[in-house]
């Protein structure tokens, strides 16, 4: 089993899996490039939204931005309604959530919104995938490995020094592989928290044993939106 952390970077994706042997990783333009490269027999864990709802909000944001310390909870965003994800412009997105949510969009939603699109668009078409590729989130994964949550964000020098030392314990060869990845990438296409937080998605896959937790938690599953994709935010306590 090959298990791959997906996070979007101005580049597209980057891509980080762990496996038997050492780590490897690539930088791919849509998510379908992705899914390519990990090839069969992978599990991937991806920072973004999943299952997009028709209407309202995802319990899924709403539970792990309330999981999180007053400092992380803005790394939640709300996911957009799939109506607006597939709106032609920003200002009919906006118009369209609001009236099947009762809530805009911010800059930071719009800004993801073709990223949700590529791996939407993606599993729609591959149904095959679905059960393979996991909507996670690295906050909610760097404290629920370590059993704590870094105090600063992750933008922060400190903050990036804590999540470097969070993924070590789980990643010993991180530091080298961190310079693998600048050699061939560099920081204007590739930020440093991209490589950190796709290494703790990887970890996460790995460390879950298949069996990852999920927001909303239920002995039925989490709910599914209106074409069958789970909405869930997945993750493992260590």
């Amino acid at each position: 089993m090959r298990y791959v952390g997906v996070d979007a970077c101005r580049s597209g994706w980057l891509a980080v899996g762990l496996g038997d042997e050492v780590p490897e990783f690539c930088v791919c333009e849509t998510f379908a490039g992705v899914w390519q490269w990990a090839g069969p027999e992978a599990r991937l864990f991806v920072d973004i939204p999943i299952g997009l709802p028709s209407s309202g909000t995802r319990a899924a944001d709403r539970e792990a931005r309330q999981a999180l310390p007053a400092h992380l909870k803005p790394t939640v965003f709300n996911t957009p309604v799939r109506r607006a994800v597939y709106a032609a412009t920003k200002a009919e997105a906006r118009h369209i959530n609001r009236q099947l949510s009762g809530k805009s969009l911010s800059e930071q939603s719009l800004g993801i919104m073709p990223k949700i699109k590529d791996v939407d668009s993606f599993l729609q078409t591959h149904p095959e995938a679905v059960a393979d590729v996991f909507e996670s989130h690295p906050e909610t994964c760097f404290g629920r490995l370590a059993g704590r949550f870094p105090d600063h964000g992750k933008k922060d020098l400190l903050g990036g020094l804590e999540r470097f030392r969070i993924t070590r314990e789980f990643m010993p060869d991180v530091e080298e592989f961190m310079r693998a990845v600048r050699r061939r990438h560099p920081r204007s296409r590739v930020a440093a928290d991209d490589i950190l937080d796709a290494c703790i998605l990887a970890v996460t896959a790995r460390e879950c044993g298949g069996r990852p937790r999920s927001l909303p938690a239920g002995s039925g599953g989490p709910p599914k939106d209106e074409t069958g994709l789970p909405m869930a935010i997945w993750y493992h306590e260590n």
